[in-house]
């Protein structure tokens, strides 16, 4: 009997511009509008290159990175 196996996509490496568009995403339109307004034109930019090459995003790359955020942001506030 010939047993089958998932291949796993290989993780993707979370670059600055797919990290910062997929917490934009997570943030929710009136959150990220808000953001989006105090950036200059080369961010948005940038961050529409990261919206561009997101693709299909994995629910536990979304939970990972926003539990790295919360780390720096706690550790942030707390230094």
């Amino acid at each position: 009997m010939e047993t089958r196996t998932t291949r796993q996509p290989p993780a993707r490496h979370l670059d600055g511009r797919r990290k910062a568009a997929i917490l934009m995403l997570a943030l929710g339109e009136d959150a990220a509008a808000k953001l989006c307004a105090e950036l200059d034109d080369r961010d948005i930019t940038t961050l529409a290159v990261g919206f561009a090459d997101l693709g299909r995003l994995d629910a536990k790359e979304v939970e990972q990175l926003i539990e790295e955020f919360a780390t720096h942001v706690s550790l942030s506030i707390a230094a």
